[in-house]
């Protein structure tokens, strides 16, 4: 079984070779990609609305989760084991966004900033994101 089944088969979803293709071109790209980039690397001419419906089903089952960027363009990035659950996407880490060759990284980090809020407000959501030079364009 390759490592895309695994993943799908050990989340319960139904093994498709569409899902299947989809989740191996987020794990060869290295980065955060765009529902754009993953539809060029599929074996096929999958409709954009497939392509959709695949990351959306993706994102609430807890495989993956979107990384919304400066240029509006929503960028999907495999979740780490166990970091996000079903519907609710819990992984801490920051998002890296290279300024040079524009792709977004997940970057884990070990200790989690402190950040006061004032009285009386609740977050419920929580996102850190950094732009500057990766590590490959450096």
């Amino acid at each position: 079984m390759t490592r895309p089944e695994e993943l799908l088969k050990s989340h319960g979803v139904r093994i498709t070779v569409i899902r299947k293709e989809i989740v191996a071109a987020v794990l060869e790209s290295g980065s955060a990609i765009s529902c754009r980039e993953i539809k060029e690397r599929l074996s096929e001419n999958h409709d954009r609305v497939t392509v959709y419906r695949t990351l959306n089903t993706f994102v609430e089952e807890g495989i993956m989760h979107i990384i919304p960027s400066p240029d509006g363009i929503a960028r999907y990035a495999l979740c780490s084991s166990g970091s996000c659950e079903t519907h609710h996407h819990e992984d801490r880490h920051i998002h890296f966004l290279c300024r040079k060759c524009g792709r977004t990284f997940c970057l884990n980090y070990h200790e989690e900033p402190r950040i006061d809020i004032p009285k009386g407000y609740n977050v419920d959501s929580f996102e850190i994101s950094a732009s500057g030079i990766c590590a490959e364009c450096a």
